[in-house]
């Protein structure tokens, strides 16, 4: 993980941002957590995540959300994990 941002609220609900460099080291990407369907992540600059959801290219390197479970049945269940915890 390289950087927290601050939280983004919108019509789905409160989202945990941060922003992450993928291994190449060449790429970074969001990751938008939605935290009114799935628990809060308690990650930290330096940690190293996995990350399992969306992506949806943008000019600044893309973004990944839907890294939850889906309780409405619409789409693939995602996850974070952090630490040797998975958080979904």
């Amino acid at each position: 993980m390289v950087r927290l941002l601050s939280d983004q609220v919108s019509a789905s609900g409160t989202h945990e941002r941060f922003i992450v460099k993928l291994v190449t080291g060449e790429i970074t990407v969001e990751v938008e957590h939605n935290v009114s369907i799935g628990a809060r992540v308690p990650v930290a600059e330096g940690d190293h995540v996995i990350v399992h959801g969306e992506y949806v290219w943008n000019a600044q390197g893309g973004l990944i959300h839907f890294t939850h479970h889906d309780p409405q049945g619409t789409h693939e269940g995602g996850y974070i994990q952090d630490n040797g915890k998975t958080y979904d």
